[in-house]
């Protein structure tokens, strides 16, 4: 047991400052910049300030200010999207964006008010503990109040493919934890505690023993390379959307749809053997669009897309908007959905959205946020879809497609997987954010449902970034930004599920559990102490 409350005793202001330190080194993690080598000692500073606080007001205030910094750099794009799309005034978009980032900042305050009671009672086991309290953070941010799971610490590691085997069982958490251990035992260094010393060159030589041992072969499949070809329709916000237009529209698109092939840049690392017919389906894919398209209640854009279906010779995939009417005759809409074609133009599934964005497609707590415009095009409050659906193609493959956000989702992905998907397809708009960050941060997360469940994953975006990610979450080909273009690609229908995949987040409940535990102990202490004080 340390002799002094605090062995090194900052001032209020240094330990704010050394908050703030964590904060930027968190936000070079994440696109634009990635640099995730940082991530290895970004949390330190904090860590060493909030080591032994006995002030749980200052510890919640460090742990704050650092959620500030970080998500304010990291999400910056909010306060662009909000004054830009939302039609809402600076003053108005300033106002919903401090509210959402001081909320968002309470979990990374709560970590640090958890780990200075913690180091007060368990002075060496804190340390150990830390990267369970984070993962518990992380995962409350994620779920609570419609959750908000955007740029967790471990997916500064999706280019680690060695690395990122963890995931296939515990889902991104699991990285997030690795980071948080290695951060936190440099910080018991400082403090000389015995248990970050030993536990320090262990968990050293396990991720030295991940990385050389490389990237496991994945197994071979029974099924050949299938094409794939991506659409990025780059549909502007703003166009205008008389029927003249939007039928010119499309016919632009359906040309471009058909287009002869312009490249083949994608490949695949699996040495599997080669199979008869190699080319056995083919997906056509376009994302999810501002464009108001109505296949249910517009005959025209029905038939132009069973014409292209029928014309590509290809199962089709396509967002639209859905107004289904009860029987009353009143419309039940509308919903965010994806439709899929088979090549004689049948709909074969479609999936409403699950998981919508707040303030995008809907407005929660609408009592209160009365003074906030929806970003999205439909008319009224998106609704949420009710289950997961996985398209079975006429070949006997089965497809999951799941729409723009909820990519950031882990547990909704993983359930597609569950329920039988051989490919994962993601549909999405990334228009909203301009040339900012967000679109890479976008991808970045996407590539980790890759990973989590061993799938290769085709993502269409509307102005970009589209891309073929294989099962190591590894971009084989992608567009740019602002561009209307289409992308030819290969992957592989893949039948092996993950731990993850099967299990969902049971290590982040782990984790969740395991902080309960010095808490309770050191609750437990305290009458104990009050009656031994007292006699009793």
């Amino acid at each position: 047991m340390l002799s002094s409350p605090r062995p090194f005793p900052f001032r209020h202001y240094q330990a704010a400052c050394l908050a703030i330190a964590s904060g930027i080194l968190q936000i070079l993690l994440f696109p634009k910049f990635s640099l995730s080598w940082v991530s290895w000692v970004a949390l330190v500073p904090l860590l060493i300030a909030l080591f032994r606080e006995a002030s749980w007001k200052r510890a919640l205030s460090l742990g704050w200010i650092f959620g500030l910094i970080f998500l304010s750099g990291c999400c910056y794009w909010i306060l662009d999207v909000l004054q830009g799309y939302g039609d809402m005034h600076w003053t108005g978009a300033l106002l919903l964006f401090a509210l959402l980032i001081a909320y968002l900042s309470l979990f990374p305050g709560l970590f640090a008010c958890a780990f200075s009671r913690l180091s007060l009672s368990f002075p060496g086991g804190c340390f150990l503990l830390a990267p369970c309290l984070w993962v518990a953070t992380e995962y409350l941010r994620g779920h609570l109040l419609t959750g908000f799971p955007w740029c967790l610490t471990g997916y500064a590691l999706v280019d680690h493919t060695s690395l990122t085997r963890i995931a296939t069982f515990t889902g991104v958490y699991g990285l997030s934890f690795l980071v948080v251990l290695i951060n936190a035992l440099v910080a018991g260094l400082f403090f000389r505690s015995k248990p970050a010393v030993v536990s320090l060159p262990v968990a050293l030589a396990f991720l030295g023993g991940l990385i050389w041992t490389g990237t496991k072969p994945l197994e071979a499949n029974r099924s050949g390379k299938a094409d794939a070809r991506l659409v990025q329709t780059h549909i502007p916000l703003d166009h205008p959307w008389d029927p003249q237009s939007q039928s010119r529209l499309l016919d632009e698109l359906i040309e471009l749809s058909l287009s002869p092939s312009s490249r083949d840049s994608a490949t695949t690392p699996e040495a599997a053997p080669p199979i008869a017919a190699p080319h056995r389906t083919r997906l056509l894919i376009w994302p999810e669009t501002p464009a108001p398209f109505y296949f249910h209640e517009d005959p025209s854009f029905r038939r132009n897309m069973n014409r292209l279906a029928e014309s590509s010779g290809s199962t089709l995939l396509f967002g639209f908007v859905d107004w289904p009417m009860e029987d009353s005759g009143l419309h039940t809409g509308p919903y965010n959905s994806v439709g899929t074609l088979s090549p004689a133009g049948g709909l074969i599934a479609q999936y409403d959205k699950m998981h919508l964005v707040p303030f995008g497609e809907y407005v929660p707590w609408s009592w209160l946020f009365f003074f906030v415009e929806k970003i999205s095009t439909g008319v009224g409050d998106y609704r949420p879809g009710s289950r997961v659906v996985v398209s079975r193609l006429e070949s006997g493959e089965r497809v999951g497609v799941f729409i723009c956000y909820e990519a950031v989702v882990p547990d909704l992905v993983r359930r597609f997987v569950a329920e039988g998907a051989e490919v994962l397809v993601n549909i999405t708009n990334d228009a909203w954010f301009g040339s900012s960050a967000a679109p890479h941060q976008h991808l970045l997360m996407a590539r980790m449902r890759a990973v989590e469940n061993r799938r290769y994953l085709l993502r269409a975006a509307n102005s970009g970034i589209s891309a073929v990610i294989d099962p190591l979450g590894r971009v084989l080909s992608s567009t740019g930004l602002h561009r209307r273009t289409v992308l030819d690609g290969h992957f592989r229908f893949r039948q092996t599920r993950t731990f993850y995949s099967r299990n969902g987040d049971l290590f982040a409940w782990l984790c969740l559990a395991l902080t309960l535990i010095p808490g309770v102990a050191a609750s437990g202490r305290r009458p104990l102490n009050w009656l031994r004080r007292h006699k009793f």
